[in-house]
């Protein structure tokens, strides 16, 4: 079914079967142009063209420098990561919604510098997660991935994640750093952490207090590391579920249609510069 509209587009996502199940909760992902399979479900923190995962403990602690106002705001360490990847820094999480209409703008929209996007096919990816699976950001297991986010890039837990979980907690190599960062924001926090949990990827549902995250219905993936630092956490397969195509040719006209229903940049990006040119875009035309 090639997708020409809103209206096709939402016929093919309301065929969806598993829409109808209780047990499982549906997102999307909208992105401009159809990526290498390698990058396709992995946060850009680790795409291999610029592996910016060397040096996350240094782009966290310099966003904080940058922008300590708003960083130290957040309570957390994984909301400090909301407002980075709000702000396009590189994460260790990949954004989804629950609503498709949100993703078939993201699929379809080129930011400035992207133009040339417009000629290349876009894609929505659709996956399910079991509902029961879902965490939200005071999670112990989210403390644990979001707060390998500090830790440098030689730390491992390659070599202890057959331990127990006393062995493992009591092992200063791979443990004691990460404890010592999540206690940063939970000084509560036991040395109970499971090893298990840190090649783990978590479908996340963060505090609705960002108006891009409340206008996106926003989700997250978030990614551990399946033992060196380099060594992105895999997504689950049985997660991923669909990938819908937008044609390049159609992706102009399905956002004119959503911009009759208000959903252009200005709404997905409330800030002056983007509310600033969907204005100009709209009373632009002829």
């Amino acid at each position: 079914m090639e997708i020409k509209s809103i209206s096709d587009f939402m016929a093919k996502c309301f065929s969806n079967p598993l829409l109808k199940r209780n047990d499982l909760t549906v997102f999307y992902r909208g992105v401009n142009r159809i990526f290498p399979v390698e990058t396709r479900h992995i946060p850009n923190l680790y795409y291999p063209q610029n592996p910016f995962y060397e040096h996350e403990d240094k782009i966290f602690k310099e966003v904080i420098s940058l922008f300590p106002e708003e960083m130290l705001a957040q309570r957390s360490t994984v909301e400090k990561l909301f407002l980075m990847q709000h702000y396009r820094f590189p994460t260790r999480l990949l954004d989804i919604s629950r609503n498709p209409l949100v993703d078939l703008f993201f699929a379809c929209f080129a930011d400035k510098g992207q133009e040339a996007s417009f000629k290349e096919d876009g894609v929505v990816y659709v996956y399910a997660v079991p509902s029961e699976e879902i965490k939200f950001s005071d999670s112990d297991t989210v403390s644990i991935l979001a707060n390998l986010c500090k830790c440098k890039k030689t730390f491992s837990v390659k070599n202890c994640l057959r331990l127990g979980r006393e062995e493992f907690n009591e092992n200063e190599e791979a443990a004691w750093d990460l404890l010592y960062n999540i206690r940063e924001e939970k000084p509560h926090f036991r040395d109970h952490i499971e090893p298990q949990s840190i090649p783990a990827v978590v479908c996340l549902r963060p505090r609705m207090n960002n108006p891009r995250i409340i206008r996106q219905d926003g989700h997250f993936f978030l990614f551990g590391i399946t033992g060196d630092k380099k060594d992105c956490a895999k997504m689950p397969r049985e997660w991923i579920k669909d990938h819908i195509v937008i044609p390049a040719r159609y992706k102009k006209p399905i956002l004119e249609e959503l911009d009759t229903m208000d959903f252009n940049e200005g709404f997905f990006y409330p800030d002056f510069e983007h509310v600033s040119s969907a204005i100009r875009k709209r009373y632009g035309k002829k």
